[in-house]
Protein backbone atom coordinates (compact mmCIF):
# COMPACT_ATOMS: atom_id res chain seq x y z
CA UNK A 1 0.00 0.00 0.00
CA UNK A 2 5.29 1.99 -5.07
CA UNK A 3 5.99 5.20 -7.47
CA UNK A 4 3.01 7.30 -8.39
CA UNK A 5 4.53 8.59 -12.07
CA UNK A 6 2.91 5.61 -14.16
CA UNK A 7 0.22 4.52 -12.44
CA UNK A 8 -0.23 0.80 -14.49
CA UNK A 9 3.32 -0.11 -13.72
CA UNK A 10 2.86 -0.08 -10.18
CA UNK A 11 -0.89 -1.47 -10.09
CA UNK A 12 -0.22 -4.11 -12.06
CA UNK A 13 1.74 -6.40 -9.43
CA UNK A 14 -1.50 -5.77 -7.42
CA UNK A 15 -3.70 -6.63 -10.41
CA UNK A 16 -1.66 -10.09 -11.12
CA UNK A 17 -1.52 -10.94 -7.11
CA UNK A 18 -5.07 -10.52 -6.61
CA UNK A 19 -6.07 -12.24 -10.00
CA UNK A 20 -3.80 -15.14 -8.78
CA UNK A 21 -5.56 -15.92 -5.49
CA UNK A 22 -7.90 -18.71 -5.62
CA UNK A 23 -11.26 -17.74 -4.01
CA UNK A 24 -10.98 -19.07 -0.65
CA UNK A 25 -7.53 -17.68 -0.25
CA UNK A 26 -9.01 -14.15 -1.07
CA UNK A 27 -11.62 -14.55 1.19
CA UNK A 28 -9.73 -15.38 4.02
CA UNK A 29 -7.51 -12.36 3.85
CA UNK A 30 -8.63 -9.45 5.15
CA UNK A 31 -9.45 -5.79 5.71
CA UNK A 32 -5.73 -5.52 6.78
CA UNK A 33 -4.66 -2.92 4.06
CA UNK A 34 -7.16 -0.49 4.93
CA UNK A 35 -5.63 -0.48 8.55
CA UNK A 36 -2.38 -0.28 7.30
CA UNK A 37 -1.77 3.00 5.85
CA UNK A 38 -1.41 5.58 8.73
CA UNK A 39 0.12 2.73 10.93
CA UNK A 40 2.86 3.15 8.33
CA UNK A 41 3.72 6.71 9.31
CA UNK A 42 2.51 6.74 13.40
CA UNK A 43 4.14 3.70 14.95
CA UNK A 44 6.51 2.77 12.24
CA UNK A 45 7.80 6.91 12.97
CA UNK A 46 7.33 6.35 16.79
CA UNK A 47 9.32 3.34 17.61
CA UNK A 48 12.81 3.92 18.22
CA UNK A 49 15.61 3.37 15.62
CA UNK A 50 17.90 0.56 15.94
CA UNK A 51 20.78 0.16 17.37
CA UNK A 52 22.50 -1.30 14.16
CA UNK A 53 23.42 1.87 12.36
CA UNK A 54 21.65 5.44 11.58
CA UNK A 55 20.13 4.24 8.27
CA UNK A 56 16.59 2.74 8.47
CA UNK A 57 15.05 0.71 5.37
CA UNK A 58 11.86 -0.67 6.15
CA UNK A 59 8.82 -2.48 4.21
CA UNK A 60 5.40 -3.23 4.70
CA UNK A 61 2.18 -4.43 3.00
CA UNK A 62 -0.86 -6.35 3.15
CA UNK A 63 -4.22 -8.45 1.36
CA UNK A 64 -7.59 -7.34 2.95
CA UNK A 65 -10.86 -8.42 2.30
CA UNK A 66 -14.33 -6.79 3.21
CA UNK A 67 -17.27 -9.77 3.44
CA UNK A 68 -20.44 -9.23 1.28
CA UNK A 69 -22.85 -7.41 3.07
CA UNK A 70 -26.35 -5.74 1.78
CA UNK A 71 -27.39 -2.18 1.83
CA UNK A 72 -29.29 -0.80 4.55
CA UNK A 73 -31.71 1.46 2.34
CA UNK A 74 -31.74 0.01 -0.94
CA UNK A 75 -31.44 -3.36 -3.36
CA UNK A 76 -28.01 -5.38 -3.57
CA UNK A 77 -24.82 -5.95 -1.86
CA UNK A 78 -21.07 -6.07 -2.42
CA UNK A 79 -17.84 -6.60 -1.42
CA UNK A 80 -14.17 -5.35 -1.33
CA UNK A 81 -10.47 -7.00 -2.06
CA UNK A 82 -8.00 -4.73 -1.49
CA UNK A 83 -4.01 -5.06 -1.29
CA UNK A 84 -0.62 -2.52 -0.41
CA UNK A 85 2.52 -2.43 -0.20
CA UNK A 86 4.99 0.58 0.81
CA UNK A 87 8.63 0.99 1.13
CA UNK A 88 10.60 3.23 3.53
CA UNK A 89 14.15 4.89 4.27
CA UNK A 90 15.12 6.91 6.94
CA UNK A 91 17.77 8.54 8.77
CA UNK A 92 18.24 8.42 12.66
CA UNK A 93 20.55 11.34 14.23
CA UNK A 94 19.83 9.86 17.60
CA UNK A 95 16.92 8.03 19.18
CA UNK A 96 14.78 10.88 19.20
CA UNK A 97 15.71 12.53 16.34
CA UNK A 98 14.71 11.46 12.22
CA UNK A 99 13.46 11.89 9.29
CA UNK A 100 12.05 9.05 6.91
CA UNK A 101 10.39 9.14 3.49
CA UNK A 102 7.69 6.55 2.41
CA UNK A 103 6.28 5.25 -0.59
CA UNK A 104 2.97 3.55 -0.58
CA UNK A 105 0.57 1.96 -3.51
CA UNK A 106 -2.69 0.15 -2.87
CA UNK A 107 -5.60 -1.13 -4.92
CA UNK A 108 -9.27 -1.66 -3.71
CA UNK A 109 -11.19 -3.79 -5.85
CA UNK A 110 -15.47 -3.12 -5.04
CA UNK A 111 -17.50 -5.76 -6.30
CA UNK A 112 -21.19 -4.89 -6.71
CA UNK A 113 -24.04 -7.17 -7.52
CA UNK A 114 -26.23 -6.08 -10.61
CA UNK A 115 -28.86 -4.10 -9.35
CA UNK A 116 -26.94 -1.80 -6.88
CA UNK A 117 -26.44 2.19 -7.66
CA UNK A 118 -24.92 4.66 -5.57
CA UNK A 119 -26.15 8.35 -5.82
CA UNK A 120 -28.41 7.02 -9.21
CA UNK A 121 -25.54 5.82 -11.18
CA UNK A 122 -23.36 2.74 -11.51
CA UNK A 123 -21.14 2.47 -9.03
CA UNK A 124 -17.07 2.16 -9.34
CA UNK A 125 -15.07 -0.87 -9.55
CA UNK A 126 -11.16 -0.91 -8.89
CA UNK A 127 -9.96 2.46 -7.08
CA UNK A 128 -5.93 2.90 -7.15
CA UNK A 129 -4.35 4.65 -4.07
CA UNK A 130 -0.49 6.18 -4.34
CA UNK A 131 0.84 8.39 -2.01
CA UNK A 132 4.11 10.14 -0.36
CA UNK A 133 5.03 10.74 3.43
CA UNK A 134 8.17 12.27 5.41
CA UNK A 135 7.81 11.15 8.79
CA UNK A 136 9.84 13.59 11.13
CA UNK A 137 10.19 12.89 14.52
CA UNK A 138 12.22 15.10 17.05
CA UNK A 139 12.82 16.06 21.06
CA UNK A 140 11.92 20.00 21.97
CA UNK A 141 13.24 18.56 25.32
CA UNK A 142 13.97 15.83 27.55
CA UNK A 143 10.82 14.83 28.19
CA UNK A 144 9.22 16.05 25.20
CA UNK A 145 8.93 14.24 22.04
CA UNK A 146 6.94 15.26 18.43
CA UNK A 147 6.47 14.11 15.07
CA UNK A 148 5.01 16.01 12.15
CA UNK A 149 4.22 14.10 8.89
CA UNK A 150 2.90 15.91 5.57
CA UNK A 151 1.65 13.67 2.97
CA UNK A 152 0.80 13.86 -0.88
CA UNK A 153 -1.86 10.79 -2.26
CA UNK A 154 -4.09 10.04 -4.63
CA UNK A 155 -7.23 8.17 -4.56
CA UNK A 156 -8.64 7.25 -8.27
CA UNK A 157 -10.42 5.21 -10.07
CA UNK A 158 -8.95 3.13 -12.92
CA UNK A 159 -9.18 5.27 -16.32
CA UNK A 160 -9.48 8.28 -14.27
CA UNK A 161 -6.36 10.66 -13.86
CA UNK A 162 -4.35 10.03 -10.93
CA UNK A 163 -4.23 14.39 -10.60
CA UNK A 164 -7.90 14.22 -9.99
CA UNK A 165 -7.17 12.17 -7.44
CA UNK A 166 -4.73 14.08 -5.48
CA UNK A 167 -5.06 15.57 -1.89
CA UNK A 168 -2.91 17.06 0.65
CA UNK A 169 -1.90 15.99 4.55
CA UNK A 170 -0.86 16.89 7.66
CA UNK A 171 -0.29 14.94 10.75
CA UNK A 172 1.54 16.47 13.53
CA UNK A 173 1.78 15.82 17.57
CA UNK A 174 3.17 16.00 20.74
CA UNK A 175 3.53 14.03 23.46
CA UNK A 176 5.08 14.17 27.80
CA UNK A 177 6.57 11.73 29.10
CA UNK A 178 4.85 11.74 32.92
CA UNK A 179 6.39 8.34 33.84
CA UNK A 180 8.55 5.61 32.26
CA UNK A 181 5.03 3.73 31.54
CA UNK A 182 3.04 6.73 29.98
CA UNK A 183 3.63 9.08 27.32
CA UNK A 184 0.28 11.34 26.40
CA UNK A 185 -0.16 14.57 24.17
CA UNK A 186 -2.69 16.05 21.89
CA UNK A 187 -2.14 16.12 17.77
CA UNK A 188 -4.20 16.95 15.10
CA UNK A 189 -4.33 15.97 11.54
CA UNK A 190 -5.52 18.33 8.45
CA UNK A 191 -6.42 16.43 4.72
CA UNK A 192 -7.50 18.60 1.97
CA UNK A 193 -10.10 16.92 0.35
CA UNK A 194 -11.73 16.25 -3.25
CA UNK A 195 -14.46 18.62 -4.31
CA UNK A 196 -12.81 21.49 -2.26
CA UNK A 197 -12.58 22.08 1.43
CA UNK A 198 -10.76 20.60 3.97
CA UNK A 199 -10.88 18.11 7.17
CA UNK A 200 -9.89 18.74 10.69
CA UNK A 201 -9.66 16.17 13.18
CA UNK A 202 -8.30 16.02 16.88
CA UNK A 203 -5.30 12.65 17.59
CA UNK A 204 -4.90 11.50 20.65
CA UNK A 205 -1.07 10.43 20.87
CA UNK A 206 -0.87 8.01 23.91
CA UNK A 207 1.99 5.21 25.19
CA UNK A 208 0.59 4.22 28.27
CA UNK A 209 2.14 0.95 29.72
CA UNK A 210 -0.93 -0.25 31.96
CA UNK A 211 1.02 -3.31 33.20
CA UNK A 212 3.62 -4.98 32.15
CA UNK A 213 1.53 -6.79 29.58
CA UNK A 214 -1.20 -4.83 28.96
CA UNK A 215 -0.69 -1.22 26.88
CA UNK A 216 -3.17 1.50 25.51
CA UNK A 217 -1.24 3.31 22.03
CA UNK A 218 -1.85 4.92 19.08
CA UNK A 219 -1.89 3.72 16.21
CA UNK A 220 -0.30 0.03 17.14
CA UNK A 221 -1.60 -3.11 14.64
CA UNK A 222 -4.51 -0.18 13.17
CA UNK A 223 -4.60 2.57 11.08
CA UNK A 224 -6.92 4.78 9.16
CA UNK A 225 -7.09 6.56 6.02
CA UNK A 226 -7.45 9.59 7.68
CA UNK A 227 -6.31 9.46 11.55
CA UNK A 228 -4.78 6.59 13.28
CA UNK A 229 -6.65 4.43 15.61
CA UNK A 230 -7.27 3.61 19.10
CA UNK A 231 -6.15 -0.06 20.51
CA UNK A 232 -5.78 -1.90 23.90
CA UNK A 233 -3.15 -4.64 23.87
CA UNK A 234 -2.37 -7.55 25.67
CA UNK A 235 1.40 -9.22 25.37
CA UNK A 236 1.22 -12.60 26.89
CA UNK A 237 4.73 -13.28 26.04
CA UNK A 238 7.21 -11.26 23.95
CA UNK A 239 6.58 -13.08 20.30
CA UNK A 240 3.70 -12.42 20.75
CA UNK A 241 0.60 -9.66 21.04
CA UNK A 242 -3.44 -9.66 21.25
CA UNK A 243 -5.41 -6.55 20.92
CA UNK A 244 -8.95 -4.92 20.24
CA UNK A 245 -8.62 -1.49 18.00
CA UNK A 246 -11.00 0.99 16.26
CA UNK A 247 -10.85 4.04 14.30
CA UNK A 248 -12.49 6.04 11.81
CA UNK A 249 -12.09 5.81 8.41
CA UNK A 250 -13.31 8.26 5.48
CA UNK A 251 -11.89 7.66 1.44
CA UNK A 252 -12.53 10.01 -1.21
CA UNK A 253 -11.63 9.55 -4.66
CA UNK A 254 -11.81 10.51 -8.00
CA UNK A 255 -14.10 8.50 -10.48
CA UNK A 256 -13.76 7.64 -14.27
CA UNK A 257 -15.47 9.97 -16.27
CA UNK A 258 -17.36 8.06 -18.96
CA UNK A 259 -20.09 9.78 -18.87
CA UNK A 260 -18.63 13.51 -19.44
CA UNK A 261 -19.15 14.16 -16.00
CA UNK A 262 -16.74 14.57 -13.19
CA UNK A 263 -17.53 12.15 -9.95
CA UNK A 264 -16.40 11.49 -6.42
CA UNK A 265 -16.90 8.59 -4.45
CA UNK A 266 -16.75 8.16 -0.90
CA UNK A 267 -16.10 5.28 1.29
CA UNK A 268 -16.77 5.92 5.32
CA UNK A 269 -16.90 3.33 8.11
CA UNK A 270 -16.33 2.11 11.65
CA UNK A 271 -14.24 -0.23 11.35
CA UNK A 272 -13.54 -2.15 15.00
CA UNK A 273 -10.96 -5.27 15.11
CA UNK A 274 -8.92 -8.07 17.24
CA UNK A 275 -5.79 -8.12 16.49
CA UNK A 276 -3.01 -11.11 17.23
CA UNK A 277 0.84 -9.78 16.23
CA UNK A 278 3.32 -12.11 15.89
CA UNK A 279 7.32 -10.88 15.86
CA UNK A 280 9.31 -13.66 14.75
CA UNK A 281 12.14 -11.34 15.79
CA UNK A 282 12.88 -7.52 16.98
CA UNK A 283 10.90 -5.23 14.65
CA UNK A 284 9.75 -7.74 12.23
CA UNK A 285 5.91 -8.54 12.78
CA UNK A 286 2.97 -9.68 11.08
CA UNK A 287 -0.61 -9.19 11.90
CA UNK A 288 -4.03 -10.69 11.99
CA UNK A 289 -7.08 -8.81 12.07
CA UNK A 290 -11.12 -9.98 12.38
CA UNK A 291 -13.26 -7.60 12.81
CA UNK A 292 -16.55 -5.61 11.57
CA UNK A 293 -16.96 -2.39 9.78
CA UNK A 294 -19.96 -0.81 11.17
CA UNK A 295 -21.66 2.90 10.53
CA UNK A 296 -20.76 1.77 6.48
CA UNK A 297 -22.33 4.09 4.00
CA UNK A 298 -21.00 4.95 0.66
CA UNK A 299 -21.80 8.24 -1.16
CA UNK A 300 -21.76 9.70 -4.67
CA UNK A 301 -21.12 13.37 -5.55
CA UNK A 302 -20.18 15.97 -8.40
CA UNK A 303 -16.80 17.44 -8.85
CA UNK A 304 -17.51 20.66 -7.08
CA UNK A 305 -18.60 18.71 -3.95
CA UNK A 306 -22.47 18.28 -3.69
CA UNK A 307 -24.15 15.50 -2.62
CA UNK A 308 -26.02 13.20 -5.86
CA UNK A 309 -27.19 10.77 -3.21
CA UNK A 310 -25.41 7.84 -1.02
CA UNK A 311 -26.43 4.64 0.76
CA UNK A 312 -25.56 3.35 4.07
CA UNK A 313 -24.43 -0.41 4.64
CA UNK A 314 -25.00 -3.32 7.09
CA UNK A 315 -22.30 -4.21 9.72
CA UNK A 316 -19.85 -6.22 6.65
CA UNK A 317 -17.70 -8.75 8.25
CA UNK A 318 -13.46 -8.01 7.84
CA UNK A 319 -10.37 -10.40 8.08
CA UNK A 320 -6.88 -9.54 7.16
CA UNK A 321 -3.41 -9.86 7.32
CA UNK A 322 -0.47 -7.54 7.17
CA UNK A 323 3.52 -7.30 7.78
CA UNK A 324 5.80 -5.17 8.77
CA UNK A 325 9.87 -5.25 9.46
CA UNK A 326 13.11 -2.87 9.49
CA UNK A 327 16.42 -3.84 8.77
Amino acid sequence: MLIQPESHRVQAPFQQVLKGMNTHLRRALGAAAAMLVLNSAFASAEESPPQFGPWVRGLAGGAAHQGKTDFSDGPGDFSVNRGFFQGSMGYAWNRDTSVSVSLGAGSSVYNFSDEVTVGGETPWEEIRDYRISTPIRFAPTENTNAIIIPSLRSYAETGADLEDGLSTGLLAGVSWTLSEDLSIGPGIGWFSELGGGSSIFPILVIDWNITDTLSLSTGQGMAASQGPGLGLYYKPTKKWSLGLAGRYEKTRFALNDNNGADRIGEDKSLPIVFTAEYSPWPMTSISFMAGVETEGRLKLEDGSGKSLGGSAFKPAPIVGITFSTLF
